[in-house]
Formats: structure tokens, sequence, C-alpha cells
């Protein structure tokens, strides 16, 4: 059975649905980052190591700084969960508001480019809603890393999302927890605890013509199994910033596999906060449902 582009799963499903890009690279949630590389209070690696490691960091944290506003007008979505796959088309529009807070939309589109359903993530209003257009029914609920479970059944945090789509697992401030970092000419592997008790994070880089390039994101858990393999390629320059054009995320735990590739991306044009004005979809034309009732 092919589940159709407009089902939202209960959470029993662990159905990833057309508008998880990836558990990553598109759709929900965003969490304040701040702006600078945190200090380390208990570093294992020597003064040379560390300052190699900053340097990188830095550049990263770079690229995420100087993106007020990100554009994806051509995204094609391949989700794979078991023997079932699909492909989607979507668009992304993101932005840092003017009140200092993150937006999001994410647009899933029909045969036709009509949108056939639309997720905004409103962090200045603390408001996710998800959108079904055909059914006239809007899922709302507040930002939290609760709205990824209850939608998806996947254990992700709002950070991921947000590591995924700038293609830096360090936006989550976790940078002075280094347990190995290890260095053959451009390669780079650094190791470091995951969230969880006993999972541990393996994030490679390379680093060329001084700019570095994440191109894998493994996580493991306490028995060494895999729980998430996240990798980032095809890198070329927007505006001047280097970015991936394809994600690729496997969760086995879920048996799901999602590809994004990205055909066109514009950085730092003009995008007004009304473009996520969640107002539109929460009129007397919808169904207004709380996501609190997919746990149910």
């Amino acid at each position: 059975m092919s589940y159709p582009v407009h089902r939202i799963p209960s959470r029993n499903d662990c159905q990833p649905a057309i508008f998880w890009t990836g558990h990553a690279v598109c759709f929900l949630l965003f969490v304040v980052i701040a702006g600078c590389i945190p200090s380390t209070s208990a570093d294992r690696l020597s003064p040379a190591t560390r300052a190699e490691v900053d340097s990188i960091l830095n550049t990263l944290q770079a690229r995420y700084d100087l993106t007020g506003s990100l554009k994806i007008t051509q995204m094609k979505v391949t989700i794979e969960e078991g023997d079932q796959r699909e492909e989607v088309r979507e668009s992304l529009w993101y932005k840092k508001s003017e009140n200092g807070g993150e937006l999001l939309l994410i647009q899933a589109l029909g045969p036709i480019n009509e949108p056939r359903g639309v997720a905004i993530a409103n962090q200045d209003e603390n408001q996710f809603i998800l959108a079904l257009l055909n059914e006239e029914k809007t899922y709302r609920g507040p930002l939290s890393d609760g709205v990824l479970r209850e939608i998806f059944g996947v254990d992700l945090r709002v950070s991921d999302v947000l590591s995924a789509i700038f293609a830096n697992p360090f936006l989550d401030g976790r940078t002075n927890e280094f347990t190995s970092v290890e260095s053959s000419g451009a390669k780079f592997t650094i190791t470091r605890p995951g969230v969880k008790e006993g999972h541990v994070e393996t994030i490679t880089l390379f680093v060329r013509d001084g700019e570095p390039r994440v191109t894998g994101w493994h996580i493991h858990d306490k028995n060494g199994v895999l729980q998430q393999r996240a990798t980032f390629s095809d890198y070329r320059k927007v505006g001047g910033i280097l970015r991936p054009h394809k994600v690729e995320i496997e969760r086995p735990p879920e048996q799901t596999r999602v590809a994004v590739n990205i055909a066109k991306v514009e950085l730092n044009v003009e995008i007004k906060d009304s473009k996520f004005d969640t107002a539109r979809f929460l009129s007397e034309d919808f169904e207004i449902i709380p996501l609190s009732e997919l746990a149910d």
C-alpha cells in the first residue's frame, strides 16, 4: 500500500509522511542558537588541535550567521520506508525574523505545482501548524520536541532539523564535549557523546581551500547500533556561502531513508515576515485540530 500525500499518521504508524523532508532538511521548528562558539570547560584536546577545530567551527557558524534568509523553489524529496518509496516536490522559505526569531515554511506540491500541504514554524509566536489543503484541516500546537514525536513517532530534537538545514551538527552548542579529533590530510573525524546517555556521535569533515564541508554525521547507541546517519554532498557556493545540494538521512530503527536533492536555492533574498503568517490556515474554512490529539 502506498500512502497518499495528504495522510497524517498517528504516532503508532511511525510514518514520516509527505512533509518530513528527511527529518532534516525541511520541516518545522527551531530553537534559539547562540551567535558564537561556546568556550570549552573540560577540553580533552591539545591546544593546537583545539585551535584548529575552533577555526572550523567558526567558519561553519559564520555560514549560519550570514544566512538571513533562504529560499528553495525546486527540491525533490525521496522517502523510503521499508519497501515503500515515494517522491515529492517541495519548496521551502526560511528567514531570521525582524524580532530575532526564526521562521520556516514548507510546501508539498501537487502534479501542477499546486500546494497540497503547508507546514509553518513561527518561533516568534511559539507556534507550529500543519495544514492539509485538500482536507481543509489544520493541526496546531506549540513549538517543541514533542511536536516531532506526535506527528512522526520519531525521537528528534528541534535543533536536529536546524542542523540538517545548515549542514552543521554543532548549532546546538555542544562543542565542549569532544572526546577525540582525528585528522588525516584534509579529513577530520570528531567524536562526542550523544544527547542520550551512552550514545556516541561521529562527525566527518573535509577542509579544502580553508572551507570545511561536513560530509557525515553518525549516531550510535550504547550497544554500537546505528541510530541515525546523515550525509551532505554536492557542495556549491550560493551568494558566496558554501552549501550542500544533496542530503540523505537514514534512521535504521524506523527503516526510513530520505534523500533531498536541491536544484535551485537562493540566499539572503527579501522575504516578508507575513509569508509565515498562519492566520490564513486558522480561519473558519479549516477544521482546527490540536496536535496533542495525534497521541490518542
